[in-house]
């Protein structure tokens, strides 16, 4: 789904933004590419995060492309391979009125797998902040328990909705807009907003269960 979100704004910004949306989309693939190598420094510890970019990035691919057969198809057009006369049709039809469209969505496709990897790297993270953040919380809850302090539902859905809402949508921003971003400026925003939203969600959580 977020994939089909991230095709229809890189064709938007095709349209609307870019002036060459093939060379544009190229220069976005370079970027995040970059970008991985320049995070994973031989011998470093970071060394897994290549691994896991690329397979996220493979896996994105095949599932458009490759398992669609359009990896394939236009291949064959491109080369220039005998192919039999449905394929041939089929060539004509789609792949050569639609070139430019296709290898703009392969580029965007890739990006969007890269990204995923990131933010798959990022998870370990969250959940050590969802931890700290719950245990301080909990403890905020005890000591209001313990003095009868105020109650407020409110504050724990705000929380509560909080921590979906802006997570959610920084997380489809980042893989879905066809913009060059470092991981680091969406990462580090959503991180502070989802260990203050959690801790206060059970920082005012009921007093009695």
């Amino acid at each position: 789904m977020l994939g089909l979100i991230a095709l229809t704004a890189a064709f938007l910004f095709a349209k609307y933004q870019w002036l060459d949306p093939v060379q544009a989309a190229d220069a976005l693939f370079q970027s995040e590419t970059a970008r991985v190598k320049e995070l994973v420094r031989p011998g470093s510890h970071t060394a897994g995060l290549s691994t896991l970019t690329e397979q996220t990035q493979q896996w994105t691919y095949w599932l458009f492309f490759k398992a669609t057969s359009l990896h394939e198809a236009t291949y064959a057009y491109f080369s220039g391979y005998p192919v039999n006369e449905v394929d041939r049709m089929y060539l004509s039809q789609f792949v050569a009125r639609n070139a430019r469209e296709i290898y703009l969505a392969m580029n965007v496709i890739q990006v969007y797998g890269i990204r995923i990897g990131f933010v798959l790297a990022a998870t370990p993270l969250f959940l050590l902040l969802y931890v700290l953040a719950g245990v301080d919380g909990l403890t905020e809850r005890y000591i209001r328990r313990a003095c009868a302090g105020r109650e407020s539902a409110d504050l724990h859905k705000i929380g509560r909705l909080a921590k979906l809402m802006f997570f959610a949508s920084g997380v489809t921003l980042y893989l879905c807009l066809p913009v060059a971003m470092s991981p680091f400026w969406v990462i580090a925003p959503l991180t502070l907003v989802f260990a203050v939203s959690t801790r206060v969600q059970w920082q005012f959580y009921k007093k009695y269960f």
